[in-house]
């Protein structure tokens, strides 16, 4: 029979290769493998390394993770993404701002220079006291200078009214004008403050009972006063210090024999600052502006009010009470008073009524110490509600 030569054999090792490589496998491989010899019993170099496998950072499930190359060093710090700021529409600002909690955790300080930016996307909270120990609170007869949430119940009793040329029975732009007449009379409102961002507030002032004699030796007639509101812009909110700019309009809704029918466009400017341990001084200026029938004048008034707190909150009566002082101009600007000026001073205090901080008790007297004398004194009277 006819010599036939022998087929030349293929390694095991490269007759695999080349299945994998039909196979679609060996594109996978990175390293090429060497030659091997053509004795069956050659050893078979070692493949390329195998990747690395880094498990995930976080995983508790115990469930295995997909693998990943290794990366030569040591791990690299993944940072976590901060978490999404909720943005809240202007109604809904509005409305966390009159009902939600107000929590103190929440506050932030503002400043002047980001008036523009900061805040008004922010529902209202309330502030810290001072770091000198002093809560950020309102008193009677004095200017605000801070934001707040709460109303109030007011009485003033005017005794002994002149015959004299007088302005504004109290600096408030929203008390009644002297009436021209003698005797007594009492005026009672109801205030709302309605902060609607940690930058805007709404004061609403609803007085509706203002009654004095028409003559000396008339009868009383009670009337509703004049509607007032004013907006407050909270300009710097600091720790021991705030200031804020506001715009009132007082509207002509009263009658000219209780002193009101007025109508007055008030723009001014309140500060608070906590100087000293438990010491708070305070105050205001602005100016009246006439805009309605003359039946007053524009008057540029002035406000500077200093108290100290005698006790905190955890007193077992009298909490946080607080004994204050304040003066206050009020000066004609028009002439239709004769230019006159009416210097007024009002010691006063404030405590609180219960443990959770709702209700407080204000107190103040006027007296009128330079100009006319339009009246002899004015006892005030205020209940209020923090909410």
């Amino acid at each position: 029979m006819p010599c036939v030569p022998a087929r030349k054999r293929i390694p095991l090792s490269q007759a695999g290769l080349v299945a994998l490589f039909l196979a679609g496998v060996a594109p996978t491989m990175t390293r090429a493998q060497g030659v091997v010899p053509s004795t069956p019993s050659a050893p078979v170099l070692d493949p390329a390394p195998r990747p690395v496998v880094v498990p995930a950072m976080g995983n508790d499930s115990g469930e295995s993770e997909p693998a990943v190359s290794a990366v030569p060093g040591p791990p690299g710090y993944v940072q976590e993404a901060p978490p999404a700021r909720v943005v809240m529409g202007p109604i809904d600002v509005i409305g966390e701002s009159i009902f939600g909690e107000a929590s103190v955790d929440e506050w932030q300080p503002l400043s002047l220079s980001t008036f523009f930016s900061q805040g008004w996307d922010q529902p209202y909270v309330k502030s810290p006291e001072g770091t000198k120990g002093a809560p950020k609170q309102n008193w009677f007869g004095a200017a605000d200078g801070i934001f707040v949430r709460l109303n109030s119940l007011n009485f003033f009793y005017t005794n002994g009214m002149t015959t004299n040329n007088g302005l504004l029975l109290t600096p408030i732009s929203w008390s009644p004008v002297k009436p021209k007449t003698s005797g007594n009379e009492y005026w009672a409102s109801y205030n709302l403050y309605l902060p609607l961002n940690q930058r805007l507030e709404l004061l609403v002032v609803v007085p509706f009972i203002a009654s004095n004699p028409t003559s000396p030796t008339g009868h009383y007639v009670g009337n509703f006063g004049d509607l007032t509101f004013s907006e407050r812009f909270r300009l710097i909110e600091q720790r021991d210090f705030a200031m804020q700019a506001l715009l009132t309009e007082r509207t002509p809704t009263g009658q000219t024999v209780n002193g009101n029918d007025i109508n007055f466009i008030v723009p001014s400017l309140e500060f608070w600052w906590n100087f000293a341990p438990r010491w708070v001084v305070r105050g205001s200026t602005g100016i009246n502006i006439d805009t309605g029938r003359h039946s007053a004048t524009s008057t540029y008034f002035n406000n500077l009010a200093m108290g100290r707190y005698l006790t905190t909150k955890d007193a077992r009566v009298f909490k946080e009470l607080v004994a204050h002082v304040a003066v206050s101009t009020l000066s004609d600007v028009l002439g239709r008073k004769d230019y006159i000026t009416d210097v007024y001073i009002a010691p006063g205090f404030r405590f609180g009524l219960d443990r959770d901080q709702k209700w407080y008790a204000l107190a103040a007297a006027q007296f009128p110490v330079s100009g006319p004398h339009p009246y002899a004194w004015q006892p005030m009277f205020s209940l209020v509600r923090n909410y």
